[in-house]
């Protein structure tokens, strides 16, 4: 009930941030090769786990591009005493949920599941990480899958702008090609390919367990030393990707005859994670792209009417990934779609953001950071995370301070430094009949089918 005397013309005053309560990891001794950090999380009977492996894109070969993403999808399939109905039944029984995945970096499995299933999950993991048997069949039967998958991604056009941008900016170099291969490299992989990438990346060496729950700290190590004793073996982190130099400006035209939509794109190479200047490039693509009220959002959605949604991101990585703009507008639009996200780009680059403006990005980022750690699962996602990339245990302790000491003339600063009109590459997947006139207004254009 609203109070009679309360003023609804002015909005009530905002309360105190909600604090941020990050856990504490530890490191457990388990008395195995694993690095396994643990922190007890009560109150939920619930534990989740991520094992994080040097076992991404960055070590398969280029020729064999999707061998770590399929090996993932496959350590699930079959083991030396169970075929892959059987593990597909252990999993039911048990209620637990667990992904395996890879990406350029590493591969990872995630496993969430309640407390009393604990020492059957930690069963299922060993069995999965230690022991799959790759049958014959089931290779088959999940590179086809795969196959299919890639097929009905390549009559996407937002895929096809996608792949097409980083092959641009990337060459044929590691983040040039989709982190789960094309076509051409995953037909190309046998059973032997990843029975040996298994047995060369998925040792402990290099391997990060971090686990969260309410369980006791001596009853998980030693389910861990009961499990995972005796496994040995070490991989190195892949070496990081050379840093491309960016490319001339260049307009790039994917022919998709009669397309009434066209999928706009402007890239760049970016940086990777831990640059000194890190916290202004998040803040300065927050205001850009990265947040619903951000400029280009605005711009396209609510003033121009012209797309359901436009965001940027910088993605970091190891190595340098991509900077890149995104969206979908009609046809006979696309010339000043891509007008206007340049026009925004180009005065984030000459004027300085208000002040206004900058509080309201900053807290956007950082007020919601403590819903991000609600759960066991987002608390072991964001840590391992920060392991992976190096960010420093403290990294999501002093996210908000960092953010927040970010000043105006930072953020002119870092779209100064990498987001220069002769850095940027525009791309749009649509029918080329129909804008092709236009675009030759932003700069020669390289026609191309789709």
């Amino acid at each position: 009930m609203i109070h009679p005397t309360a003023d609804r013309t002015r909005r009530p005053a905002s309360g105190d941030p909600r604090p941020l309560v990050l856990p504490s990891f530890e490191a457990i001794d388990t008395a195995t090769d694993l690095d396994v950090r643990f922190a007890r999380r009560t109150g939920v009977p619930e534990v989740s786990l991520r094992l994080v492996l040097e076992a991404g894109a960055g070590g398969e070969p280029a020729e064999l591009g999707g061998l770590a993403e399929l090996t993932a999808r496959l350590v699930t399939e079959g083991t030396a005493d169970r075929d892959a109905q059987s593990m597909a039944r252990w999993l039911d029984r048990i209620g637990a949920a667990v992904d395996a995945s890879a990406g350029y970096a590493v591969s990872m499995i995630s496993a969430h599941l309640l407390t009393d299933v604990l020492d059957e999950a930690l069963d299922y993991l060993a069995a999965i990480v230690r022991s799959p048997s790759f049958p014959s069949g089931e290779v088959d039967r999940v590179r086809g899958e795969r196959l299919d998958e890639i097929d009905r991604q390549l009559d996407d056009p937002a895929v096809v702008a996608g792949q097409a941008l980083i092959r641009e900016l990337y060459g044929t170099g590691l983040y040039g090609r989709p982190a789960g291969g094309t076509r051409d490299s995953v037909a190309t992989i046998e059973r032997d390919d990843v029975t040996r990438f298994h047995a060369e990346r998925f040792v402990p060496g290099g391997a990060l367990l971090i686990a969260c729950g309410d369980v006791e700290p001596d009853r998980f190590a030693d389910g861990i030393a009961s499990r995972f004793a005796g496994w040995a073996g070490d991989a190195a982190p892949p070496p990081i990707p050379t840093t491309p130099t960016p490319g001339k400006s260049a307009v790039v035209l994917l022919d998709r005859p009669d397309s009434p939509q066209a999928e706009i794109r402007v890239g760049t190479v970016g940086v990777p994670y831990g640059t000194s200047d890190h916290y202004a490039i998040i803040l300065a693509n927050a205001i850009l792209g990265g947040l619903f009220n951000s400029r280009i959002n605005m711009n396209l959605r609510e003033d121009k009417g012209w797309t359901y949604g436009a965001r940027s991101s910088f993605r970091f990585r190891r190595g340098a990934g991509p900077f890149t703009v995104q969206t979908a507008v009609e046809t006979p639009v696309t010339a000043d779609a891509f007008e206007e996200i340049l026009g925004e780009i180009d005065r984030m680059r000459t004027e300085p953001v208000g002040d206004e403006e900058l509080l309201l990005a900053k807290n956007a980022l950082t007020l919601s950071l403590p819903l991000q750690f609600e759960t066991a699962s987002q608390i072991t996602e964001k840590t391992s995370r920060a392991r992976i990339y190096g960010l420093g245990d403290d990294y999501w302790a002093t996210f908000r301070g960092r953010i927040e000491a970010v000043g105006a003339e930072d953020v002119l600063e870092v779209c100064r430094t990498y987001l220069g009109r002769d850095r940027l590459l525009l791309l749009a997947v649509t029918d080329a009949q129909a804008v092709h006139a236009d675009l030759q207004r932003l700069g020669p254009v390289d026609l191309r089918p789709a």
